[in-house]
Order: structure tokens, then sequence, then C-alpha cells
């Protein structure tokens, strides 16, 4: 999980009451007309009462089950592995549906001060995040080949290619990048995360001090679904991106999810897998392919359709001539007939 802006101030939200409705833990209609308000103070939610993608405030109820709820009180014991505080019981957990760009996003949301505790306290100490800390050999060919297509995409030398990482968790795709050669930037909420991208020579900047039209990519993996304020970072992320640039936004897709929760199926009864993209807490913005290209074309931005050779040559380079011929000769070459002073060395 990778997370925005390390002295990344985003703006604060406005706090929005529930109806009585929701006060009683249930609202009879699926269709809901928010009304304006402040909530209890003892919440540490937030409630957004528009669509955090279009600003729509047409909305439709698609799953709702307090905090105290059998289903949500056993993911987040055992997803936190016992860390997750009580800060939220006075909530609810709330799927909602635009009727306009069809995002469904969790209504209400962490104020800063459980955010903080979430990403300090609460996952810091599982084993699933110090499994992100790690990549397998097939994760790093995946960023290799997203860094290949990159740079094969512009046609330029690495050397020449600015790049962001914005959200950069433990600097895998950061690193990956600069490994080429190419001109890496970052951007991380979490200090300790920050300073670990530091001590591997990446450049850590804020969001409010990218400078304009500098970047020819920008990646942001797993990150969209945590922000509260989406539209604020996509705004800044674009009027970063070169004119001839490439954004990446990969998200988890709750497509699958969506459908199962939707259908009656409770929180508690669906796999680990189903949960994920719907992650109460955290994963508060549930897109599918659909509310993806929704919110980009709200920000003047449409979905590249990459020329299949340049993916499939990304993985391996081997659809050129030139580089099959070297990838086929060079082991022969090197290590059946060796006659080079390329070697690898065993201990006697």
């Amino acid at each position: 999980m990778n997370l925005p802006a390390s002295s990344l101030e985003l703006p604060r939200l406005t706090s929005e009451a529930p109806s009585s409705a929701f006060r009683e833990g249930v609202q009879t209609s699926r269709q809901r007309s928010l009304q304006s308000g402040a909530l209890p103070r003892a919440s540490a939610l937030k409630t957004r009462t528009e669509c955090p993608a279009c600003l729509d405030a047409s909305l439709e109820l698609v799953f709702e089950e307090p905090y105290t709820g059998p289903g949500l009180k056993a993911y987040l014991a055992r997803h936190y592995e016992g860390h997750a505080s009580k800060a939220a019981d006075a909530g609810t957990y709330a799927l909602m549906r635009c009727n306009h760009c069809s995002l469904v996003f969790q209504q209400q949301v962490p104020d800063d001060p459980l955010l903080g505790e979430i990403y300090n306290d609460w996952v810091p100490g599982t084993d699933l995040e110090r499994e992100h800390r790690n990549y397998s050999l097939d994760e790093y060919r995946y960023l290799a080949e997203q860094v290949q297509f990159m740079i094969q995409y512009f046609g330029l030398s690495p050397g020449e290619l600015d790049a962001l990482d914005f959200g950069f968790g433990w600097a895998h795709w950061s690193r990956m990048a600069m490994g080429f050669g190419c001109n890496v930037w970052g951007v991380e909420l979490s200090e300790e995360r920050a300073r670990h991208g530091r001590s591997v020579g990446l450049r850590v900047v804020r969001l409010e001090d990218l400078p304009s039209r500098r970047f020819r990519f920008i990646n942001t993996e797993q990150v969209f679904e945590h922000l509260t304020q989406p539209r604020l970072v996509l705004e800044k992320l674009r009027d970063a991106l070169s004119c001839d640039g490439l954004l990446k936004i990969s998200v988890p897709n709750a497509a699958a999810a969506l459908k199962k929760i939707s259908k009656g199926k409770d929180f508690g009864a669906l796999s680990a897998s189903d949960q994920m993209p719907i992650a109460p807490l955290e994963h508060i913005n549930a897109f599918s392919h659909e509310s993806l290209v929704a919110f980009g074309k709200e920000f003047g931005l449409k979905p590249l359709q990459p020329n299949l050779y340049r993916l499939y040559n990304s993985a391996s380079g081997l659809l050129q001539p030139v580089n099959l011929a070297r990838v086929i000769a060079r082991p022969v070459y090197r290590h059946i007939f060796p006659r080079t002073t390329f070697v690898y060395f065993v201990r006697a």
C-alpha cells in the first residue's frame, strides 16, 4: 500500500452531519438526499456528502454496516492484527454510488488524527506491511516492464526522462526507474518511508512544491483509493505533467466486490480478496474501469491505448530482431563455449 505525500497537508474536509435515519443505523431509501450539519464530536469520521471524483450529490446507498457490527469488527481485528483502536466505533461503514460517474466510495472517512493513527500505528505492525518492503523476482520483473515501457514510449535516453513517483511507499518503482538511469522525484506521506526514499537517492518533494509541466511520466501505484479528496491531488499532478506526458493511475478494481456486496452479501462473508478493494477506512474510493476513466475526464485526461508491440516488447525487448539475436547468442558466446572475460565464479 503506497500512500501520498510526506510533508503534504491536504485541505481539511468540512464536517457534515448524517440524517436522523443514518444516526439510527439504517436508511430505508436506496436513494439519499444528504443533509448538512456536524457529526457528533465523539466520532473520528467525517461525512462526504458529494462524490469525491465529480462532486455530484446524487448518491445511492450500496451497503451499510456500523463499525460495531460483527463483520466489520472481525475484519478490523484480523486485518490490523489487534492494533486497531475503537476510534471509528461511533461511525458507520457506508458505501455510496455516484449516479453521475458511477464511483463507489465510503461516505464516512477518517479525520486527520485517525488517519495518522491508522497509518502510523495500526498498519506498521502487521505482516502485510512488512511484506510490502520485500518484492519477489516476478514483482521486480513487472516493475521493470513498466519502466521499460515508459522509456520506449518516449523514445528518449533514460537520462532525459524526468519522472515522479507519487506515494512511493518503499520506493520499489522509483529504484527500478533510477536503476535504468531515469531522473526520479517522489512524494510520500509517511515520514518513515520518506526517509527511506532519501536514503536510496530519491529526490523527495512536497506536493505543493511540484513544478509546472515538468514530468514526462507520473507514477501512482495504489494511491487514489486512499485519498479523502482525490480531485485536489489529481489536479496538482495534472499540472505537473508535461504537455506530452503520461500519468499512470493504478488502483484496486472493486467491480467484483461491489457486485457481490450490492446483492446483499455481508461484508464479513466476502473473501479476503473481495474485501481488499473496499477495505474499511483505507480504500475509501472503490474504482471500476468506468469510474476511473470518468475521473480522469474531469481533468481533461483520457486513456491511452498502448501499442501492443510496445507492451510486449517492453517485457523483454525480444520483438526487435537485433535484440532477439543478441539474447540468443550472448549466453552461448559467454558460457557454453567460453572465451570471454565475463565469468561467474563459485567457490572451488
